[in-house]
């Protein structure tokens, strides 16, 4: 995982998250793999698919609620790719590869009908960009940035 060492994989714990409202303006939540630092203090393990603004490797303090905020970032972007059909093995080796070469990792859930890649920002945004493209647009799938623009669209610029 970029920006996680093994040594902060052990002792780690969940934390609820508020990724949004979903359908008929319900609060959606999402449980995120991390390690607890102080009570409301946690380093965020796994980047989580549906909590925009984080990836692996940040700090953040939990409120109530699930809300939080991030007190200090990792280094890593976190892409969603939403397939246009679920990827079988073969289609995801070479994404797999190309991100692995770029120090990322590519995660999806049994069902493959998303995928995450966490990558460090050091990796450049022209080149994770021409590297997800290069698998997405040939297949019709879809990809967005989660932790690189605010609510309104504007660049975090978190990586300068």
């Amino acid at each position: 995982m970029p920006g996680v060492t093994v040594e902060e994989l052990a002792g780690h714990s969940h934390v609820r998250l508020l990724a949004g409202l979903g359908a008929g303006g319900h609060l959606v939540y999402e449980t995120v793999l991390t390690r607890t630092i102080e009570p409301d203090l946690h380093l965020v393990l796994g980047t989580p698919a549906f909590v925009e603004g984080i990836a692996a490797g940040d700090r953040i303090r939990v409120h109530a609620g699930g809300s939080f905020e991030v007190v200090q970032r990792g280094g890593n972007i976190c892409l969603l790719v939403v397939p246009a059909e679920p990827p079988g093995a073969d289609d995801l080796a070479p994404l797999r590869d190309t991100f692995d070469d770029l120090g990322g990792i590519v995660e999806l859930p049994p069902d493959r009908r998303f995928i995450v890649i966490t990558v460090p920002a050091a990796a450049g945004f022209d080149t994770v960009e021409a590297a997800i493209n290069e698998w997405t647009v040939p297949r019709g799938h879809h990809w967005e940035y989660s932790n690189v623009y605010d609510p309104d669209g504007n660049p975090l610029n978190w990586w300068d």
